[in-house]
């Protein structure tokens, strides 16, 4: 069995954007933040040829204006600001309250992530003690081996839960809240790619 070759292209756009600073008032200027799309393929070879280089690229392309259309449809109609966008001003250091959207819809993601990936090992464990003769993969360790994972899962949902509530102290003391100003001109020529569906 011969092996193969993980082959990664990626395509990027930058997306500026200014606030207006929640704390001390002054201007953030211009920021900006780096979306990208990307796309594997696994081949034998060490070269693609020309179509598959062609493929891989316009996978990548894909999905990097998907990205951009989540992103676009997440501020706009949610108001939800991804934790990419950096909401530290440059004058006072100081953060702003729109940013305490975009960690708490990402509060659970790395905790599911540990849960799922203890479960997989622990089944793969199972599997393996009872039909590939894996005897010393005890019931105990495939035990230990979930429960490993729940302690992740645990550990990160509260570091999550602290990240979050240090930031609303932070910001409770906001003059007032706003949104940041993002210059959805520079990614136009991408989110008219989006049909009404919300699909390339």
């Amino acid at each position: 069995m011969g092996s193969y070759y993980l082959h990664t292209r990626t395509e990027s756009v930058e997306l500026p954007y200014s606030f207006q600073c929640e704390q001390c008032g002054q201007d953030s200027g211009v920021r900006r933040v780096t979306i990208t799309g990307e796309a594997e393929e696994k081949n034998y070879r060490k070269q693609l040829n020309d179509a598959e280089e062609d493929r891989l690229h316009e996978k990548a392309h894909v999905n990097l204006v998907q990205k951009v259309y989540e992103i676009y449809e997440s501020v706009t109609q949610k108001q939800i600001i991804p934790t990419d966008f950096s909401d530290k001003c440059p004058h006072c250091q100081k953060p702003q309250s729109w940013a305490l959207a975009g960690l708490k819809k990402k509060m659970f993601e790395n905790p599911i992530v540990c849960l799922a990936v203890g479960a997989f090992f622990g089944v793969i464990g199972l599997i393996g003690r009872n039909f590939a003769d894996m005897e010393y993969v005890t019931i105990p360790i495939i035990i230990g081996i979930f429960g490993a994972g729940v302690v992740a899962a645990l550990i990160s949902l509260i570091w999550n839960i602290i990240k979050i509530q240090s930031k609303v102290k932070n910001t409770s003391l906001s003059l007032q809240k706003r949104l940041p100003v993002i210059q959805w001109e520079a990614v136009q020529h991408l989110l008219a790619e989006v049909d009404h569906n919300g699909k390339k």
